[in-house]
């Protein structure tokens, strides 16, 4: 009876109060398999609990990037920032099933008076101005960021038994379109509640509602998303055809997630949707299968339906998903991936008002062409001899992970992917990962290839070849790592698009501690 009312309790709960959670990794089916990010680390679940639970980690990063060519005012500044962070989780669980915790972190680039973000958005001598000059120097990375952090990004109350488990507060989630993005400082977090239940050993289901996030590079919740915001400081911000002031956002009320998982032996499969209030709906499948054999072959496939809902605050959106990755391990140590997404484009014919051109001009504050447009690759219109206008469209919006390179496509590499451009296209990426030294050493290389563009604007390809190696200093066990890792991470791109050839050069080097 005791625990039919807990269940009633948190059922009511999660819906009514707005603040943020997600279903443990063991609950959820998970059949990406190159995993995109990595999630934060969570305590240990065990049959009785400590009174008490606590981890954390330092992280010191330094980035670089070089953008080329330099030589334009059209172009941005190379970046680079050294940054450091300490991060402090605890839990206390204060019976048998019932516990709370919560995350702060702190980060300081130890940069004077250049060290928040009210000081890097006012310009010199912070952040320098694009002078075209051949000698431009370098700005702050403020992915990263580059200025000082200090948030309890985390504070919840949480319930779990063997069939139920519960979440309220602020925290850390790992589903696909709303993920950690934990490749930086600091995990995105979300604020709402989270409810999973399975009903047996093989299916279970997740329900849940968030009204707030904070981003990577924020110390704060907002009601906004990376696609609605220019205010978020890692982020490209909302489209040019929104009329959005600077450093401000449309508000938006979150999402409602719902998903079904299945996982029974070779098969492993998740049914969900995403609903973006006032921005779109997307319907999301993923699923694998792991075949017998030596080489322990895996298949997995990717199917996604997005589209505008409600207001429809950053316009029109139309955009499937189908992608398909396959993977084997010759060795027991060595594993070869090969991924393919495709996104089919879309395109409409209207009659832009008098005075309007295509795709930036905006009247009264209003955006006159409300369609969500690539950022790069395919162009946005083509102006028609009868007068009319021509709007392609069709690329997957991704309020949570836009600018980030951490969603589940099969394609995304290190630096970008086709969420990211925005754009539809269709794209490959081939993989390797290897250990070495009892797996104290992790190498992961990949090459990956998009193509954006059409027949009218010209074909634009994106090239990227990516180098990723860990060290542990500590032998590798069961269970989340706890010791010192130095990892270095190489991205190299080169996206044309129509007479311009950009090459991209990202450097990335972290020493870890965990505890």
């Amino acid at each position: 009876m005791q625990r039919n009312l807990t269940r009633a309790f948190f059922v009511g709960a999660a819906f009514v109060l707005s603040t943020g959670a997600n279903a443990p990794a063991e609950t959820m089916a998970t059949p990406v398999i190159v995993a995109q990010t990595t999630p934060a680390p969570t305590p240990k679940a065990t049959p009785t609990p400590e009174p008490i639970t606590y981890s954390g980690f330092i992280r010191s990063y330094y980035f670089t990037r070089l953008n080329n060519p330099q030589y334009t005012t059209k172009n941005p500044l190379n970046q680079a920032t050294w940054n450091s962070a300490v991060s402090l989780h605890a839990q206390y669980n204060f019976a048998a099933s019932w516990s709370i915790g919560g995350t702060y972190l702190y980060a300081d680039p130890l940069n004077g008076t250049c060290n928040t973000p009210a000081s890097h958005l006012a310009g010199p001598p912070c952040v320098k101005k694009n002078t075209g000059s051949l000698l431009q120097g370098t700005n702050p990375d403020d992915t990263l960021p580059g200025f000082r952090l200090s948030t309890l990004y985390e504070a919840y109350l949480q319930y779990k038994d063997p069939s139920f488990y519960a979440k309220i507060g602020d925290q850390v989630l790992t589903l696909p379109w709303a993920p950690s993005s934990d490749t930086r400082l600091k995990p995105a977090a979300y604020q709402g509640g989270d409810l999973t239940y399975a009903f047996d050993k093989n299916w279970s289901v997740e329900a849940a509602y968030m009204d707030k996030w904070e981003s990577r590079v924020d110390s704060n919740f907002l009601n906004s998303t990376l696609l609605t915001a220019t205010n978020v400081a890692d982020s490209p911000g909302a489209g040019s055809n929104l009329h959005i002031a600077p450093f401000s956002a449309i508000t938006t009320p979150g999402f409602y997630y719902g998903g079904l998982s299945y996982a029974k032996g070779p098969i492993v499969s998740t049914l969900s949707d995403y609903a973006y209030v006032n921005i779109a709906n997307a319907l999301w499948f993923i699923g694998a299968y792991n075949f017998p054999g030596a080489n322990k072959p895996v298949v997995a496939v990717q199917i996604g339906n997005e589209t505008n809902t409600g207001s429809s605050v950053i316009g029109k959106i139309n955009s499937q998903v189908f992608g398909v990755q396959g993977a084997i391990s010759p060795w027991s140590n060595v594993t070869f991936s090969v991924g393919y997404d495709y996104e089919p484009m879309k395109s409409d014919t209207i009659t832009l008002p008098a005075g309007v051109t295509c795709p930036t001009t905006t009247i009264g504050g209003t955006a006159v062409l409300p369609y969500f447009l690539p950022s790069g690759g395919t162009p946005q219109c083509h102006n028609n001899t009868n007068g009319t206008t021509t709007v392609y469209y069709g690329g997957w919006a991704s309020p949570y992970t836009d600018g980030y390179a951490t969603d589940t496509l099969f394609t995304t590499s290190i630096s970008q992917g086709m969420a990211d451009r925005r754009s539809p296209g269709q794209s490959v990426k081939v993989a390797a990962t290897a250990y070495a030294y009892q797996k104290r050493i992790r190498f992961i290389a990949s090459r990956a290839y998009w193509e954006y563009g059409n027949a009218t604007g010209g074909v634009a390809p994106t090239q990227e070849t990516d180098i990723d190696g860990t060290f542990f200093f500590n032998r590798v066990g069961k269970g989340p790592y706890k010791g010192l890792s130095f990892r270095y991470r190489y991205a190299e791109r080169t996206q044309n698009f129509f007479t311009t050839n950009p090459d991209f050069k990202y450097n990335r080097a972290q020493l870890e501690y965990d505890f």
